[in-house]
């Protein structure tokens, strides 16, 4: 090699070490995970009761929706006393610890703030916060509300709730949601009104992500359907988005787990090498189909990618926690991860 070649070479030889992915976490793999909605003691107490079973099928991690169902002391008027408690957040994390199951906490955050006519406590409580103060009165003419991402008054409501509940289940990961995100950039929103929304959603992950992973030094963990441009996979607006939020995947750190659902039967799930594609790790989410689980399931694994993790079984009110190991969609995943 000539001397006028070397700094080439060296500059060359830099930006290829730069450029390679980042390596996952030292964590089992493949990950087999299961998400399950919970809102009492009685059903953490019967994960307790399934953790071993569910280790014993290959499960390695478990994430639990809390959302507001916990008895949070940070603000008290968000909870329900009735709800979770510390000392079984924390039975739970010991079991799952000793069965080498990774307990991953989830509150939703920015969307899915209300369910029908419901309106979930941080935005009854606070309405101020509401991306779109005053209007659709009992929901009606909107799927779920958003609270507004440029609202100064927000983040530290809710870091304090992602704190309690990250102590409280000894956690190192957490679940911010963010599927579904309807209702951003809002005109009736006096902050977000003419703003991009891609620029809005990526602002909201940037400040989850500064304060999780920065500050707290967990891993963070999203539902990406907001980051995919439903024009190139070809989704509907459910899986993918129409309104521009998708401009936000190249204004976002590459640490976020990418927890990518679909739940149909297709031979080709382009979302997938997408988002490994940006250099994020992902985790493909089936639901309730034992074929659509398992064609999702395949074709990730035919991705031969060190960022693909493994499949993560979504549950959402299809089986009781009492009977998550015999849940058939993650039977049929868990038998797919025995074969070599």
């Amino acid at each position: 090699m000539t001397p006028r070649l070397l700094p080439f070479v060296l500059l060359f030889a830099a930006f290829t070490a730069q450029a390679q992915p980042a390596k996952p976490a030292a964590w089992p793999a493949p990950w087999l995970g299961v998400h399950l909605l919970v809102g009492s003691d009685a059903q953490l107490n019967d994960l307790v009761d399934q953790a071993p079973k569910l280790a014993a099928m290959g499960v390695n991690a478990l994430i639990v929706e809390v959302d507001y169902n916990f008895d949070f002391r940070s603000h008290p008027e968000l909870g329900r006393p009735t709800a979770i408690t510390r000392p079984v957040a924390a039975k739970l994390a010991e079991v799952c610890r000793k069965n080498k199951i990774r307990v991953i906490p989830q509150l939703n955050c920015l969307g899915h703030q209300s369910w029908a006519a419901n309106t979930l406590p941080l935005l009854t409580k606070h309405p101020e916060f509401d991306e779109t103060p005053g209007q659709y009165p009992a929901n009606k003419g909107i799927y779920c509300r958003s609270w507004c991402p440029l609202n100064p008054d927000v983040n530290p409501m809710v870091f304090d709730l992602m704190d309690e509940l990250i102590d409280a289940f000894s956690a190192d990961a957490f679940h911010i949601g963010m599927d579904e995100v309807f209702l951003i950039g809002s005109d009736f929103c006096p902050r977000c009104k003419g703003k991009d929304k891609g620029e809005l959603f990526a602002k909201a992950l940037n400040d989850y992500h500064a304060h999780l992973v920065g500050k707290r030094k967990v891993e963070m963990f999203m539902w990406p359907d907001r980051l995919l441009d439903a024009a190139i996979t070809g989704d509907s607006e459910w899986e993918a988005s129409k309104n521009g939020t998708f401009k936000a995947i190249d204004l976002i750190p590459k640490d976020i787990v990418m927890c990518d659902w679909h739940y149909g039967n297709r031979k080709a799930y382009p979302s997938v090498p997408l988002l490994l594609g940006k250099g994020f790790r992902v985790w493909p989410a089936g639901w309730d189909k034992p074929d659509a689980t398992l064609a999702l399931a395949r074709f990730a694994r035919e991705q031969m990618n060190d960022r693909m993790m493994g499949h993560l079984a979504t549950t959402w009110g299809k089986v009781k926690a009492a009977n998550l190991a015999d849940f058939e969609p993650l039977k049929a995943v868990a038998e797919e991860y025995r074969r070599p």
